[in-house]
């Protein structure tokens, strides 16, 4: 994992990226939205266009905030991918927190996901964040290990209604790096 790093989504690593959402749907993974590889025709020529939209706060849908998006990648593969909200709202300080992320599928349980975390907590620093929400479902024992593993300390858990569906969530605090 020594050469694993936050990048800025690009062209190099889409067809990777790619591959990764197919894994997702292949195992019907649903706690992380990766785009729909059925659809890729559809999004691959504006996907990076979106990211940079949502990073400068340009025609975000309602109720989104602005957020810079990294592409998680080593030896020119794709590994998973990270969010970063700029700012909390009422709806993310109950549901998606300041950070977001995943790995691809293949990935899981390699130590991957608690890196990302670590590289995606220096980059909210940068941004200004001092203390970092982090949320998941309180039935993903691999996310809460990732984030306690960072430092995580848990506020709560609470019960949400996420597009319908009812959620145990936990909440997460952790400290930002200085930088």
């Amino acid at each position: 994992m020594e050469n694993a790093k936050l990048i800025l989504p690009c062209e190099e690593y889409l067809q990777s990226y790619f591959e990764a959402c197919k894994e997702y749907k292949e195992h019907n993974v649903k706690t992380f939205s990766f785009n729909d590889p059925d659809n890729f025709g559809e999004w691959k020529d504006t996907i990076f266009q979106k990211y940079e939209y949502w990073r400068n706060g340009v025609n975000l849908p309602s109720g989104y905030v602005p957020g810079t998006t990294f592409w998680f990648v080593e030896n020119g593969e794709f590994i998973g991918m990270g969010n970063i909200r700029h700012r909390l709202t009422e709806a993310l300080e109950k549901f998606g927190g300041h950070i977001g992320y995943a790995v691809r599928y293949g990935k899981w349980n390699r130590g991957y996901g608690t890196l990302q975390l670590k590289l995606l907590l220096e980059e909210a620093a940068k941004l200004g964040i001092q203390h970092a929400l982090i949320t998941c479902n309180d039935d993903n024992i691999g996310s809460a290990r990732v984030i306690e593993k960072n430092g995580g300390k848990l506020q709560d858990i609470i019960d949400n209604v996420i597009e319908g569906v009812p959620r145990r969530t936990r909440r997460y605090w952790i400290v930002t790096p200085s930088v």
